[in-house]
Order: structure tokens, then C-alpha cells, then sequence
């Protein structure tokens, strides 16, 4: 006699191949790249997602989709391409050169030999904004007031202490500072919350626009022996202007330090991905 399986058996036989069919399908998927980018808001996340984009569009590539993944920024983006938590990530040359050669926060780990440069992107101003009642015209002039630094993992909290201990100071002295992310920064500032603020972007940008715009801000100068000295022993760091008539209230350029934004990568990586 023929055996004949009930519907219901036949049905769960055929759930339980397809299963098995889609269960092969993922496993057989090749993992996405991952690129570590900022804080939404921020510079790097939509510069982050734009590579991404682009990565995708290319027809080779179409097996294997590129995802940009928000961050707190190039420390952190440089931590993900260590633990290979991410395959490429935006970063600071500064900060990637710490990484390198294991100084600073990366002090601990030791030098990373494998990181790897891809491509330098644009270049990143230091920035310090300030309401136009507080006074301030000079870096220096910032102790005592409330200052919204950035939130631990973003590179120009790097740059942050890097400047300070030029001019003697240590996050122990700002009684007042406030670790704050991007889109925070601008709305604390505008509040009363803080007197000034500090970021690292490329300019023109959006937070700046924002800031002079919605409270009168006004930007400070990154200047004098301190930061002479700082040049002069640091080359990844570079003297550089933001435009005068760049942003509502600040006909004057301002001098600063700059830096550039990079994608990096780890030579666990193959050429053929990178490249």
C-alpha cells in the first residue's frame, strides 16, 4: 500500500525544508561592512552614510552591503577597527596616529600596527563657540566658564585635552565642564546651560550655522604661544583659518588648529575589500 502523509504532516515537512532552505540562505550571506562614522547630528554620520551609499551603488559590490553605524566618534570608531567590531571607520588624523604609535587613550593597548589609512577626506577645524554676552575672544580666555566639551569616544574630546595641556590646564580644573554630544551642545548653549562650546568639524557646517544664527554666537580664536608650541612639537596638527562672513556675526577669520578627517581601516582587511 502507497503511504500517503496526512496534510498535516506534509505541511509541517514543507515548513521544515523551507526552514532549512532559508536557515543555508543566511548563513551562506556574506556579513555586511561596517563603517563606524559619529553621533547623528554630528559631521560624520552623514559623511559616513554618503560612503556607504556609494559602496552600494557599485554593482560588484552588491553581495556584500555596506552599513554605516553611529558612534560616538573617532575614538571609539578606532576601538570597533581594533576589536573588529567594524571594517572601515572615520577618524581624525590625530587620534590615528595616537592609536599607532598606542599614546593616549590607546596607551593601554599598545601600538596598533595593523591600522591602516585609506583616504584623507576633508579638513576638521577645532572649534570653540561662545555666546556674544560671555566676552570671550581667546582660548584662553574659557577658564572659569561652563564649557560642553564633547562626550568621551569623540576625537575632538582627544584634541580637547591635547590643547589644554598646553595651556596648563586639565579637565580637574574645569570645575564646570559638561560632556555633552553635538546637537546637546548647540541647545545648552542657546539655554544659558553653558557658555561655550568645543567640536571638531569641517566648515562650513550645519551646528555653526545653527549656533550664530539661533543665539548669537560668536567663534574664539585657537591662537598664541600655546599653540604655537603645540604645532611645533605635533605635524599632524596644522595652524588654519575659518573665514570671516562664514556665519552670521563673525565678519573676522578666526585662527585655529585643524586637523583631517580620514578613513581607516585595519590590514586584517583584504586589498581587494579596501581597494
Amino acid at each position: 500500500m502507497l503511504f500517503r502523509p496526512s496534510l498535516s504532516l506534509a505541511a509541517a515537512l514543507l515548513a521544515s525544508t523551507l526552514a532549512g532552505c532559508m536557515a543555508v540562505s543566511v548563513a551562506l550571506a556574506p556579513a555586511p561592512v561596517t563603517l563606524a562614522t559619529g553621533t547623528p547630528g554630528g559631521i560624520y554620520h552623514p559623511v559616513g552614510n554618503a560612503i556607504c551609499r556609494m559602496f552600494n551603488l557599485e554593482s560588484t559590490h552588491q553581495a556584500i552591503p555596506c552599513v554605516a553605524v553611529s558612534s560616538e566618534g573617532s575614538v571609539e570608531n578606532i576601538l570597533r577597527i581594533e576589536s573588529g567590531k567594524s571594517t572601515f571607520a572615520l577618524s581624525q588624523t590625530d587620534v590615528a596616529y595616537a592609536a599607532f604609535h598606542g599614546e593616549g587613550p590607546f596607551s593601554a593597548a599598545g601600538p596598533d600596527r595593523k591600522l591602516r589609512m585609506l583616504i584623507a577626506l576633508y579638513p576638521e577645524a577645532f572649534t570653540v563657540v561662545t555666546r556674544a554676552d560671555t566676552g570671550i575672544r581667546d582660548f584662553q580666555d574659557l577658564r572659569g566658564w561652563r564649557i560642553g566639551a564633547g562626550k568621551i569616544g569623540a576625537g575632538y574630546t582627544f584634541t580637547r585635552d591635547i590643547v589644554l595641556g598646553f595651556y596648563g590646564w586639565t579637565l580637574t580644573d574645569q570645575q564646570r565642564l559638561l560632556e555633552l554630544g553635538p546637537a546637546e551642545q548647540n541647545q545648552a548653549l542657546c539655554n544659558n546651560e553653558v557658555d561655550a562650546i568645543i567640536f571638531q568639524a569641517g566648515h562650513p557646517n550645519g551646528l555653526t550655522q545653527e549656533a550664530t544664527t539661533g543665539c548669537r554666537a560668536r567663534l574664539v580664536r585657537v591662537a598664541g604661544p600655546p599653540i604655537d608650541r603645540l604645532l611645533a612639537m605635533h605635524a599632524y596638527y596644522v595652524a588654519t583659518v575659518i573665514p570671516g562672513g562664514l556665519y552670521p556675526g563673525n565678519p573676522d577669520d578666526v585662527p585655529t588648529i585643524g586637523t583631517q578627517a580620514v578613513l581607516v581601516t585595519s590590514s586584517n582587511q583584504s586589498d581587494a575589500l579596501a581597494y
